[in-house]
């Protein structure tokens, strides 16, 4: 009896190892039917490459082959060993936005990879470049005519100012690429200089326009009349980057508060701190006059030599420079403070020409610069492009980003990536799943066998068969 209910013991057990491998069969092949209109679009060999064409007939035809079966495709898994070129991007952007989840591997090597290049909206102003990549890589800076620099990367931002370049400028880290176009030659526009007729109006005007500017202005001689430079029109932010008060002289104060609220710039220079009506726009206060030292004209530090303001500066104000003085502390020698959309420079020195006609040799270079310096600092930042261009701007990163441009694109990459785990998504993108089904398969037919194998030894040493 008890032989008899081993034997039906192993016939059980082998028709139950028969039907669960039937059963993990139909279920393969149910899950198979279901992947086949999911896309598993492995282009690691080929994105990234120089012809961006090929990359995206690939990943058409990738597509298309799988969503042929039973419409659109379920997933588009990319193992991206490169950024993709924009238009592979797009089309990554368009299949999202159409409903395709779109998941990426990343293992280019490129995170963070970015370049800005931009220039003042003042005459002869050179390229500022910046440019971020992944710690540790080796980036190139080139342009149209070749390798212009090369460092590496460790995690700052790493920075150049350029005279000139040929377009366009492009960064090279590992296999990434990050291309900036250059900003155009700014045509500046004129500045609007204030004064009472002298030394002091000539000589900077003089050198405002040696340093490139255009100079309109209105000196007042007498209470009807005045003498003009250039075509003085109506204060309009269109037409004038920047109003120069100079000295003491009578002012619109509304006009100015206007223009300068509306982006406009303005340099206060010497007795100007002390005219009534400016007192809302002034960086800082004038209290007392501190002579010139006698002689500091010739020296390496020549603004020492100028009489000055003392000054008590404003809330909210930037100091650019300081000079060191006989005081125990240094001296405010360039402020600036935000006003509405536009930005007011002040400095306390009277009667620069001096520093110019009763200075060093260089005195007539170093006091252009320094007035130079002084509008640029009131200039700075303003807005140069039209609204037609601001509406044609690509709001995403694009080439000069191209990482965030593709996160921005297609989704943050799947978390804990590398390139050993390709194989890993990919089998499991394809709902196969044979990692876990294979080692039952052989187990299950192998107790099968057995079971059968026991039953018959059993009925045999019973003498039946």
């Amino acid at each position: 009896m008890t032989r008899l209910v081993f034997e039906r013991m192993c016939r059980v057990l082998a028709v139950g190892c028969l039907l669960a491998l039937l059963a993990l069969t139909v279920r393969d092949s149910q899950r198979g039917a279901r992947s086949a209109r999911r896309a598993l679009v492995a282009l690691s060999s080929t994105v990234g490459a120089d012809s961006s064409a090929r990359d995206l007939q690939a990943l058409r035809k990738a597509v298309l082959a799988s969503a042929s079966h039973s419409g659109a495709p379920d997933t588009v898994l990319l193992p991206l060993r490169a950024v993709p070129p924009a238009p592979v991007r797009a089309a990554l952007h368009a299949m999202r936005t159409a409903g395709v989840p779109v998941l990426w591997g990343d293992s280019t090597d490129a995170r963070g990879l970015a370049v800005s290049v931009s220039r003042a909206p003042v005459p002869g102003a050179p390229l500022d470049v910046r440019v971020s990549g992944p710690r540790g890589a080796a980036v190139q800076l080139r342009d149209a005519g070749g390798v212009l620099d090369s460092t590496t990367t460790t995690g700052q931002v790493h920075a150049w100012r350029l005279q000139s370049a040929s377009p366009p400028l492009m960064v090279q880290a590992g296999r990434g690429r990050a291309t900036a176009a250059l900003p155009d030659s700014v045509v500046a526009r004129r500045l609007f200089v204030v004064a009472e007729p002298g030394w002091e109006s000539k000589f900077v005007v003089a050198a405002l326009e040696e340093a490139g500017w255009q100079v309109d202005g209105r000196f007042r001689v007498s209470p009807t009349g005045a003498v003009t430079v250039g075509a003085p029109l109506k204060l309009d932010t269109a037409r004038y980057a920047a109003v120069l008060v100079l000295d003491s002289t009578t002012v619109n104060a509304a006009a100015l508060g206007t223009f300068v609220s509306q982006g406009g710039g303005l340099v206060l220079g010497g007795d100007a701190l002390r005219i009534p009506a400016l007192s809302a726009l002034r960086p800082a206060r004038a209290t007392s006059l501190r002579g010139g030292i006698a002689g500091a004209l010739l020296t390496d530090t020549p603004r020492r030599g100028l009489e000055a303001w003392e000054v008590e500066p404003a809330a909210n104000v930037v100091v650019l420079e300081e000079d060191r003085g006989d005081h125990t502390h240094a001296e405010p020698a360039l402020l600036a403070r935000r006003v509405g959309a536009g930005r007011v420079v002040a400095m306390p020195y009277r009667e620069t020409w001096r520093w110019r006609m009763e200075g060093s040799d260089a005195g007539v270079a170093e006091h252009r610069e320094w007035w130079h310096t002084a509008v640029t600092a009131a200039v700075n930042g303003q807005r140069t492009a039209s609204p037609a261009t601001a509406l044609l701007t690509d709001a995403l990163p694009g080439e000069a980003a191209p990482y965030a441009d593709l996160v921005a694109r297609s989704g943050a990459p799947l978390p804990g990536w590398t390139s050993g785990e390709a194989a890993n998504a990919m089998r499991g993108a394809s709902g196969t799943e044979s990692g876990r089904s294979l080692p039952w398969r052989p187990l299950l037919l192998l107790s099968a066998l057995a079971a059968l194998l026991a039953e018959w030894t059993s009925r045999r040493l019973r003498g039946l068969r």
